[in-house]
Formats: C-alpha cells, sequence, structure tokens
C-alpha cells in the first residue's frame, strides 16, 4: 500500500511539472474556427488581425478566423478571452509616412506606421506586419503638400497592385542581382501575390517557403513580405547558380525541391504540377522580354 501510494504522489508531481513546463512554453491559445488550434507565448491584437509569438517567430491570423483567444489561467468551464488595448493611432494624414529606411540599405514604401520600443509595424495595402525596431535606420515621413520622393523605382514590365510590394521586388532583385520579372513571376505562380498563403504541403508566404528552407535562410517571420521575399530571392539566385545558369532547373527544385531534380538525373522531373509550373512561368518570362524588345 504504501509502495502504491508513493507511486501515485510521484505520478502526480511529474504530472503538475511537465503542467508547469508546458505553461511556460505556451501561455495563450489561438482556437480557429476550422478546428486547429495555435499554442503562442503571447497573443495581442492589431487591425483585422491577430498576432502571436512562437519563440523567434512571430506571424499574424486574420481576425475573422479565429474564434476564441484561451489564455493559459482558462479553463474548460470558463474560457477567458484576452482582451487586448487598441493600437496606437495610425499617423494623421497630414503627416503621411512614405518609407522605412533599412540599416541594410534598402527601404520599404508603406501606406501606415507605427512603432514601439521593439518593432515597426506597418501596412502595405490590406497587408500588415512588422519588423525588429534594431533594424531600422529611420522612418521618412513627408507632409500630404510635400512632392513625391525624387528616387524613383526602378523600371519594371510588370506590377503585384502594390506599390510598396513592387519596390520589394525591386529592392531584392538589386540586392541578390537577378532579374525582378523572374521573382514576380515566381510569386504570382506561387501565392498569387498572399502574404498569408500556405500551400497543401506548409508552404508559406509571398513566395511560398517551406519552414525549414525558411529557417535555413535566417527567416524569423516566414509571412513577413521583406523577410519572404529577400529569403526567396536569395533561395532561387542560389538554384540558378547551382544548376550553372539553367532556370528550368532551377524552377524545377524551386517547386520540387533539389532532391527531386537529381533523383531524375538533374533533370526537370516528370511531375505533371512541376513541368507546368516551369513551363507557365518560362512563357510568361519570353513573352515579356520579346515585348519589351
Amino acid at each position: 500500500m504504501i509502495i502504491v501510494l508513493r507511486s501515485i504522489r510521484s505520478l502526480f508531481w511529474l504530472g503538475a511539472f511537465c503542467c508547469v513546463l508546458s505553461a511556460a512554453a505556451f501561455a495563450d491559445q489561438l482556437q480557429l474556427h476550422d478546428g486547429r488550434v495555435i499554442e503562442a507565448e503571447e497573443v495581442w491584437e492589431m487591425g483585422d488581425a491577430f498576432w502571436y509569438k512562437q519563440g523567434k517567430l512571430i506571424s499574424s491570423i486574420p481576425r475573422a478566423e479565429v474564434k476564441r483567444v484561451v489564455t493559459s489561467k482558462s479553463s474548460a468551464k470558463s474560457v477567458q478571452v484576452r482582451v487586448t488595448p487598441p493600437p496606437e493611432p495610425a499617423p494623421p494624414a497630414s503627416a503621411a509616412v512614405t518609407r522605412i529606411m533599412l540599416k541594410d540599405g534598402s527601404a520599404i514604401v508603406v501606406d501606415a506606421v507605427q512603432e514601439d520600443d521593439r518593432y515597426v509595424r506597418y501596412r502595405l495595402g490590406s497587408m500588415q506586419t512588422l519588423i525588429e525596431r534594431e533594424a531600422v535606420e529611420r522612418i521618412e515621413r513627408e507632409d500630404a503638400t510635400s512632392p513625391p520622393p525624387t528616387a524613383p523605382l526602378p523600371k519594371i514590365s510588370f506590377t503585384t497592385g502594390n506599390t510598396g510590394l513592387d519596390q520589394l521586388i525591386s529592392s531584392s532583385a538589386e540586392k541578390h542581382q537577378i532579374d525582378p520579372l523572374l521573382i514576380y513571376l515566381v510569386m504570382r505562380e506561387e501565392s498569387g501575390f498572399n502574404h498569408r498563403a500556405v500551400s497543401r504541403v506548409g508552404a508559406r508566404g509571398l513566395m511560398q517557403l517551406m519552414p525549414a528552407t525558411a529557417r535555413r535562410l535566417g527567416v524569423r517571420n516566414i509571412h513577413d513580405p521583406l523577410e519572404n521575399i529577400e529569403a526567396g530571392t536569395r533561395f532561387l539566385k542560389d538554384l540558378i547558380e547551382l544548376y550553372e545558369g539553367d532556370l528550368n532547373l532551377a524552377l524545377a527544385a524551386y517547386n520540387a525541391g533539389e532532391n527531386a531534380v537529381a533523383r531524375y538525373g538533374h533533370r526537370v522531373p516528370p511531375y505533371r504540377e512541376t513541368q507546368s509550373y516551369v513551363r507557365r512561368i518560362n512563357a510568361a518570362y519570353r513573352r515579356a522580354r520579346s515585348a519589351d524588345q
């Protein structure tokens, strides 16, 4: 009897210890309408989205997809929904934010911005995301009556419909010495310019990065347009160099993976999806470049 009681007591304390560890790792839950549950260390609301932190990764999800937010103190009988303070008001129209200058020399043209000690939150059309404060050199604000910025965008033969997104493509293309039209076509094919896109196999964001690839490329927020485009562009450039300028193989590897290309003797894999993907981007690229001549 004594041995049994001691065993029960040991199991009780072990369970309690595990619960403490779990609570320390994930404090909150986002319960979604489709039945999924996202566990996070911290959750806050901004605009029409919920933002959540998992380790170093910060992501967002549309508010309409969230059924409830549950804190670590909630119980099965009493669900507590975190009520977060409203975000700081956006800058007035008379002091429009035009660009965020980053320490790496690039710039982001934005529609609205909010700052705090740790992050700079910004909006590009319907996209809302953030960047760490330490990566920002300065924020340039211009009066509504001021003339537009004198530095024009590079000449481009495409548009996503969002000037800020076009500029991110152009900046990443210039940084990694790759044709911005190619980045545009890959992004259109991958996500349709939806920064919250998630594929059936788990690829995410504008350039549809797999989480493992994103981690390898140093991405912290896979849905952040700036990080996603920069990493996707770098990955595409690496593949072009890997296959010695063979664009077909680079596109095939971007879609199906380097292992698939190697498995079929360094040829485009015989997957219908991959072959169609390579053919569509190639055809669109040739048409656009022919029209420019």
